[in-house]
């Protein structure tokens, strides 16, 4: 739905990563804590590696809290120890990895994780969206504008698939436009771990249209060349997905909002 990026090393492809073929599923394991095998003989397997534990902790398949081993990721994966390792220092430098006594672990749900993701990437993506309202195409704008528009249409008829789809796609195309690959690959990653958190521990927020909504006040703004609103917008919208991602934590028996 977005055109075509080269690929470089290190870079996450937002897309091809929601959007991934459903035996890709089979990567998580079958409910017994393990992760199935992996073909050895994919391209780059780094990044199925990456994409294969990323999944395990969205189906707690690696539960929150869980040290990670190399050795045992590795063999369960039926890949050597260095892509696996590869695959754990991306991982930590997302943020769904930590540092653990003996190594690393999967990080745990709270208050104070979901916060710092989100006001994270609320600054980054103020910053995308201000340089793309400055740098984008008219082409670009267009292209932005009518995915916006797109994911108000999925939200008003009530696909919640397509919504979810279309705003990946949204926020992505932001970065995508700003002509900053250094601020594009902290954005993607900054993505990776808030998409984590919400599948994980809050996978349904509703209130769709009212972001639908505010994608369409951001791309306006980028269409129209204003790039303080933009930024303004883009920002003001992330910090409200992040008040209903909380809310919905606290609503699930988590801890209360203002604790870590």
């Amino acid at each position: 739905m977005e055109p075509n990026q080269p690929r470089t090393a290190g870079t996450l492809n937002m897309v091809e990563l929601h959007h991934r073929p459903a035996a890709a599923d089979s990567a998580v394991g079958s409910g017994n804590g393990m992760l199935a095998p992996l073909d050895a003989r994919v391209d780059n397997l780094t990044d199925r590696v990456f994409e294969a534990i990323r999944d395990s902790i969205v189906s707690q398949a690696l539960p929150p809290g869980r040290r990670v081993s190399e050795a045992k990721l590795a063999a369960e994966l039926n890949v050597s120890k260095t892509p696996v390792r590869e695959a754990l220092l991306r991982l930590r430098h997302v943020g769904l990895v930590e540092a653990a006594p003996k190594g690393l672990r999967v990080i745990s749900a709270s208050v104070r994780a979901i916060r710092d993701a989100y006001e994270h990437r609320a600054g980054l993506e103020s910053s995308a969206a201000w340089f793309t309202a400055h740098r984008a195409t008219s082409a670009q704008r267009e292209r932005l504008h009518e995915v916006a528009t797109s994911s108000l249409r999925a939200a008003e008829s009530g696909d919640s698939a397509q919504f979810r789809a279309e705003d990946r796609v949204f926020h992505h195309i932001i970065a995508e436009f700003c002509g900053n690959e250094i601020l594009q690959r902290a954005v993607d990653n900054a993505l990776v771990l808030t998409a984590v958190l919400r599948e994980r521990d809050t996978p349904s927020t509703g209130d769709s249209i009212s972001c639908a909504s505010e994608h369409i006040a951001t791309a306006s703004a980028v269409l129209a060349g204003d790039a303080d609103r933009a930024a303004r917008n883009n920002a003001d919208h992330i910090l409200h997905v992040m008040s209903l991602v909380l809310s919905s934590h606290t609503q699930r028996g988590n801890v209360p909002p203002g604790t870590s």
